[in-house]
């Protein structure tokens, strides 16, 4: 059986590789909680970056 990796995994991989590109995604992520007030994609999102920075 094959081990298929989540978007979350593949998102936090990128931001290891591209750190540089985490306060314009923090930006994007609030204005869009701004918009639509959908709080567990804000949770989610905050959440891969806490796994990224430790």
């Amino acid at each position: 059986m094959r081990n298929y990796r989540t978007f979350a995994d593949v998102e936090e991989s990128y931001f290891h590789d591209h750190p540089e590109e985490i306060d314009d995604y923090l930006t994007i992520i609030f204005e869009e909680y701004a918009k639509d007030g959908d709080t567990g994609a804000l949770l989610s999102s905050l959440r891969v970056l806490g796994r990224v920075n430790g």
